[in-house]
């Protein structure tokens, strides 16, 4: 038995390693993240658990019918805890977060969410500042007043400081839960994720407003001192102030194990190794077989473009270009993080400046400004599957998961007249072949 679970040990810890290479993204929040690792992991040994069993098992089945990074990754990560803690003890459910916290869905997520409320709060500023009697409105992600504009970027409303803010929230509550010898279920800890969320947006409120108001410019020192100063304020004083009577009130007291091994339910070695063999063999074939079931379209060889030269990319992106245009469009599923341009450009070193919604033939998209030191393109976006053309996350979800095949259209051209009349051509859907 020890041997087995050595080489299956060693076979799990293979494939992370070959795993996380192409899909961790090396920034501040995974360094925190890793840094944070052995403060907040504590292990109950002696205290055995199979209660990974479930979501090990969905994710098992999910990375097998549905190829994507982060259904593997899961995967993996619960298999392994459950492998874990079937045979060492229980780990506190502050690792398991912070595990989530680094990974790239949760970026994925936090890039789609804070998009969308980057604009809101944009607006929400320019009508509180109108309320004092300034003139005052928002475009998109520009505010104007008095004559000037103000662009808010990422690190302003983007809430960009998402997850160094939860990851804060972790550190703090591993430190009262230690102190206080008390532990929040896993409930009690999504509950201070929220409330953390909701403070971040408090936040990102007050620093846009203060940046606006004393027309405090991007690139100095006062710009980032503002932020700090919003971050500790609204994000880390109130969590300091708060987890602990939340944890008095709410925790559950550790209470000390004798050094004799206990069972939270069935005794795991004896009750599931058939288990452990299924989820093996799930692993295995799920990361062999992953890049050979990359998500496509049948109809991805018919769509052409008239002047368009096409390339199907290796992610099965349709890639379309000639001298005035690229063209993007990425098969979009509804499970599916949201690759925007936002995400896929400012990889290649552009930073994303004046976005907004407009219309185009009678269709709401997506329009904004892609700058990378003197070089300038002008982008638009929206989702399409023929028939339906939105930017609405929850209409092409619902209708993806119905069955319809969806495609992310992204449009970029280094001259605004060239974008329009191109994305003009493109809503009808002029592909020969159906989306």
């Amino acid at each position: 038995m020890n041997i087995i679970r050595s080489i299956i040990c060693l076979v799990y810890l293979i494939i992370g390693l070959i795993l996380l290479k192409f899909y961790l993204t090396w920034n501040i929040s995974l360094i925190i993240g890793l840094i944070m690792i052995p403060f907040v992991c504590r292990v109950e040994k002696g205290v055995l658990s199979t209660r990974f069993i479930i979501p090990a098992l969905v994710f098992a089945v999910l990375a097998i019918f549905i190829s994507a990074k982060s259904t593997v990754f899961f995967a993996l990560l619960f298999t392994s805890l459950l492998l874990f803690e079937s045979f060492k003890g229980k780990i506190s459910l502050t690792f398991f977060f912070v595990i989530v916290l680094i990974s790239p869905l949760f970026k994925f997520f936090s890039d789609t969410l804070s998009f969308p409320l980057r604009l809101w709060l944009s607006d929400i500023v320019a009508k509180t500042i109108a309320l004092g009697g300034s003139y005052s409105e928002s475009a998109g992600n520009i505010i104007k007043i008095d004559g000037y504009d103000f662009y808010i970027d990422q690190a302003c409303a983007g809430l960009n400081m998402l997850n160094i803010s939860l990851l804060i929230a972790i550190f703090i509550l591993s430190f009262y839960q230690k102190k206080l010898n008390a532990s929040l279920s896993f409930f009690g800890i999504v509950s201070v994720m929220t409330g953390t969320f909701l403070l971040n947006l408090i936040s990102n409120y007050f620093r846009i407003l203060l940046i606006v108001l004393f027309k405090i410019m991007p690139g100095t020192a006062m710009h980032d001192l503002v932020g700090i100063f919003s971050l500790f304020v609204y994000v880390i004083l109130p969590l300091t102030l708060l987890t602990e009577p939340v944890i008095k009130k709410f925790g559950k007291v550790q209470i000390p194990e004798n050094k004799e091994r206990q069972y939270r339910g069935f005794k795991p070695e004896f009750k599931i190794p058939a288990v452990h063999l299924l989820l093996f063999i799930s692993i295995m074939y799920s990361a062999i077989t992953y890049k050979t079931r990359l998500y496509s379209y049948p109809n991805e060889k018919s769509l052409t473009l008239e002047g368009f030269q096409k390339t199907i990319l290796d992610s099965k992106v349709l890639k379309f270009e000639n001298s005035k245009a690229l063209i993007y469009m990425k098969p979009s599923v509804f499970y599916s993080p949201e690759h925007n341009p936002m995400i896929c450009w400012t990889g290649s070193g552009y930073e994303f400046k004046f976005i907004k919604k407009e219309f185009c033939k009678g269709k709401e998209i997506y329009t904004g400004t892609l700058v990378k030191g003197t070089d300038k393109l002008y982008a638009s976006w929206w989702f399409d599957n023929g028939k339906i053309k939105t930017i609405d996350q929850i209409n092409w979800r619902w209708n993806s998961a119905k069955g319809s095949n969806f495609y992310l259209i992204n449009v970029t051209a280094a001259k605004k007249s060239d974008l329009k009349r191109i994305t003009e051509e493109l809503l009808p859907s002029p592909f020969a072949g159906n989306l």
